[in-house]
């Protein structure tokens, strides 16, 4: 049969890419030089049906499939080649990938229908493997396993499984140069397979630091790209005008001149619409840094931070050196200059954190104010340093993926369960985006930030909410009600519904009025005049080409209160235009309104949120 070779990648979301088996295939295809192509790639999610995946590999009839396996697809990917094993048993089946690369053998031998597993990084080893598979050499005429089990036993960074069911380790294979890491992208590809995806892209692997809970501690040889190969793979990505870029260096700023070099040539050469991801040590941010983020446009980048913990005994058992008061100090300069969007990370789990130190490290993040802040579940990755210490710390975790923590000797189960509950409202408010300025309300009610999630989670366990299924609209509703049953006696009503709605209508531009909000307090007479003369003696809407039409359906007008006005003012966004008058305490009548014009055309490219003008209607 015509041999192919097709390797497989179950993603999380459809959105994801995966950078790996692109990886392979282009390292190979730019050395095989084969007049037709014998190796492809298929892409899935795990949350498609599996037998949909089966069928659709079945159909591919490849002579060998390679699957690539983490730590959230190792379950899926399994269950797939077990299946695919049974209706192609003439095929081979390989894996690669950090979740089968520090246990190779005990994969193998659990799991018979396998044939073998690439170990470590993988672009050469798969390069000669595919030679072998796809009979470069014109060994046609002697036993195929007899064939395979002499050309494997040459090749470095493979376990494989010989004719009679051995299972032999090869030596260990020498990391490749980075420039020799292909550029996966091209003319075709970027605006087809790719099309309206997160796109990856790696600069430098390994990574200089040894935090205990990654693999990438292991590998302390860290590589970097020649900036020109670089500067050459960015312009093809400003040229394509791609949405989004994600660095996947572990630490990208590690190396100073590298990473100013790289950001240096993205703020010269932005051309408005890429965003580009980086994950860095804040700590290690210097004033050359600030110059350079100074300059760039809003949106033009966004950076993740490791924060992971402020227990000192926590982060040097963790094996890191971070200053969390210079990470602070950090992200403060980097609020101000408010043209970066910054994600900090947690983890819970770790040793030394008990329940209430990580309050503490959830509370400390939190007042950093970042964008979004991440609380993470320690997982226990095969070959890493927390795993062989799981003894020592009485560390329990789940066998199956993703091995997370359940318990350890300083936090019980029913405190991580605690800290979900807190997780999920978190993501679902706080990570949104959506509830900014209520959320500076009443946080401040509640006796510290973690304590407000943690009671709003309750809210929603003991209420049977955590399982529905809610319109964006309702979620604010169950937002009101809790705050105003928590807070009772503390809370302003009137403030609370004024400031929910002008978080609502600050990021939707809806027709219809959540039940929730207030009678609008702006007659149809009046609100219709406004936009029919385009503006008033506070906003001036006319210009060339000015439609009335068209600009009621791209704004809308809201009342507010002179309390809400006075805490949404001090807002530092260049989204927010203030009154160019004296608010004074006597200034609301029954005709005389402070108002806010939300423009959906011109939005935040920082929050999406919508451009707001005050005034007085």
């Amino acid at each position: 049969m015509h041999k192919r070779i097709v390797l497989t990648a179950l993603n999380t979301k459809y959105v994801h890419m995966n950078l790996a088996v692109y990886d392979l295939c282009t390292y190979s295809d730019n050395r095989l030089n084969l007049n037709t192509p014998c190796i492809s790639v298929r892409e899935f999610t795990i949350n498609h049906n599996l037998d949909i995946i089966l069928r659709e590999l079945y159909l591919e009839n490849a002579y060998v499939y390679a699957f690539s396996c983490y730590i959230w697809n190792i379950r899926e990917v399994l269950s797939v080649a077990k299946e695919l094993h049974k209706v192609r048993p003439d095929s081979y089946i390989w894996l690669g990938g950090p979740e089968v690369s520090y246990n190779s053998v005990k994969v193998l031998e659990d799991n018979e229908y396998i044939s073998g597993v690439i170990v470590g990084e993988g672009e050469q080893t798969f390069y000669e493997l595919s030679r072998v598979w796809l009979d470069i050499e014109n060994e046609e005429d002697v036993d195929d396993s007899v064939y395979k089990d002499q050309a494997y036993s040459v090749i470095r960074g493979i376990t494989y499984r010989t004719k009679d069911g051995s299972i032999i380790t090869n030596p260990a294979r020498d990391l490749i140069p980075a420039d020799d890491i292909p550029f996966i992208y091209n003319e075709d590809n970027i605006k087809g397979i790719f099309d309206n995806k997160i796109l990856y892209y790696e600069t430098s692997r390994g990574c200089p630091f040894s935090c205990s809970y990654c693999l990438s501690s292991i590998d302390k040889t860290v590589r970097f790209r020649d900036f020109w190969i670089v500067k050459k793979e960015i312009d093809f990505f400003l040229r394509h005008k791609v949405r989004q870029v994600k660095f996947v260096d572990r630490t990208f700023n590690c190396n100073k001149k590298h990473a100013n070099d790289i950001w240096n040539y993205i703020a010269d050469n932005d051309n408005g619409i890429t965003n580009f991801h980086f994950e860095i040590a804040a700590d290690l941010i210097g004033d050359e840094e600030f110059g350079i983020f100074k300059m760039m446009r809003p949106g033009l980048i966004q950076l993740e931070v490791g924060l992971q913990s402020v227990n000192p005994d926590t982060i040097k058992e963790i094996r890191r050196s971070t200053s969390v008061e210079r990470i602070a100090d950090v992200l403060c300069k980097i609020k101000l200059l408010n043209n970066i969007h910054c994600h900090l990370d947690l983890i819970a789990g770790l040793p030394h954190e008990d329940y209430e130190s990580f309050v503490n490290s959830f509370n400390t993040a939190y007042n950093m104010k970042p964008e979004q802040l991440q609380l993470g579940f320690l997982k226990v990755l095969k070959g890493s340093y927390m795993e062989e210490k799981a003894g020592d710390y009485e560390l329990i975790y789940s066998e199956s993926q993703p091995y997370e923590v359940l318990s350890t000797k300083w936090i019980g189960y029913d405190e991580l369960l605690q800290l979900k509950l807190t997780e999920e409202m978190v993501e679902e408010y706080y990570n949104s985006g959506q509830y900014v300025n209520t959320l500076e309300y009443v946080t401040g009610l509640s006796d510290s930030p973690y304590e407000f999630y943690h009671a709003l989670g309750k809210y929603y366990s003991e209420n049977g909410l955590s399982d529905i299924g809610f319109k964006r609209e309702n979620r604010y509703n169950v937002l009101k009600e809790f705050c105003l049953e928590c807070f009772k006696n503390m809370i302003n009503p009137g403030l609370l519904t004024d400031l929910l709605t002008f978080d609502y209508y600050l990021r939707e531009n809806a027709k219809n009025r959540p039940g929730w909000a207030k009678k609008l307090l702006i007659s149809k007479e009046a609100y219709n005049t406004f936009f029919k003369n385009g503006g008033n003696e506070y906003i001036d809407l006319k210009h060339d080409g000015y439609d009335s039409k068209t600009a009621a359906r791209s704004m809308h007008i809201e009342a507010i209160s002179k309390e809400a006005y006075e805490r949404l003012v001090t807002d530092n966004s260049r989204f927010i235009e203030k009154l160019k008058i004296s608010v004074t305490s006597d200034l609301i009548y029954s005709d005389i309104l402070i108002c806010c014009l939300f423009d959906y055309e011109k939005r935040d490219p920082l929050t999406h949120n919508a451009y707001v003008r005050f005034m007085l209607l």
